[in-house]
This record gives C-alpha cells, structure tokens and sequence, in this order.
C-alpha cells in the first residue's frame, strides 16, 4: 500500500482519538461484502488491517451477517469461510432474521458507545453510518 494512504489513516485515526475516544485495540465489525472484496483483491484481512491502523486490531463479526453470506449461496462460500475465523459479536438477533446491515447499524446506535469501525462494501450501509457521529467506515477499492 502507498505511503500516502498510510499516512492519511494515521492522520484520522489520531483525530478519532482526540475527538471520539477511539482507543486500542480498534474493534472492526467485518460483514461477507468486505470479505468476498477481500478474497477477490487477495488481501489477507488478518496481516493488512493492523498494518494498515497501526495498531492491534479485534476483528468481529456477528451472526446475522454469517447468516445472510451463507444464504446468499455457492458465490459467496469462500468469504462464508473467511468471516467464521472472526470473532461473533453478540447481537441479540441469533433467533429471527434480519439483514446484516441492519444488524451492524443496531450494534453501532446512534453514539457507537463501542467505538466500532465497521468494514463494509454495501454502498447503502456506509451511507446510514456517515450519519452517527465518530463512526469509521472502511472498505475495500
């Protein structure tokens, strides 16, 4: 990665620091768009987010979001099984069905009182995040 992108993300992960409380180790909410992104761009998430943050990084993702990659079917197996070796957030949705990003925006709240990152590709769900004060949204180009 270019030292520019590096520089530029120290620079906003300091000015999350200083204005939002953001603290180590970063909490990354990673959803199976990120992921099949990620497969397809052959990016290992495990070595290039810390790289990339600076820091240590908790990679997290919940169980709606396994759930919608898995119905999705045969196109999306590889990043099914990539977003397994991640940790599950407890959502409190393991019972009914709701979509992903649905899910990471009731995680998030209107403050993020986690301080959650969220790496996401669906254009829609980094919209509705802009929203929420202190609230970082990543993905893949």
């Amino acid at each position: 990665m270019k030292f520019k992108r590096y520089k530029h993300a120290r620079k906003l992960i300091s000015f999350y620091k200083m204005n939002y409380g953001i603290r180590e180790p970063y909490q990354v909410l990673i959803d199976g768009t990120f992921c099949q992104a990620a497969l397809k761009g052959k990016i290992h998430i495990k070595e290039q987010l810390p790289k990339y943050l600076g820091s240590s990084v908790q990679l997290l993702t919940t169980h709606c979001a396994i759930e919608e990659t898995r119905s999705i079917g045969e196109d999306l197996i590889g990043a099914l099984l990539v977003a397994k070796r991640f940790q599950q957030r407890n959502c409190g949705h393991k019972h009914t069905k709701i979509p992903a990003a649905d899910c990471i925006i009731s995680l998030v709240g209107c403050d993020n009182p986690h301080h959650y990152f969220v790496a996401t590709q669906d254009v829609e769900l980094r919209r509705k995040l802009r929203r929420t004060p202190g609230e970082l949204a990543m993905n893949s180009k």
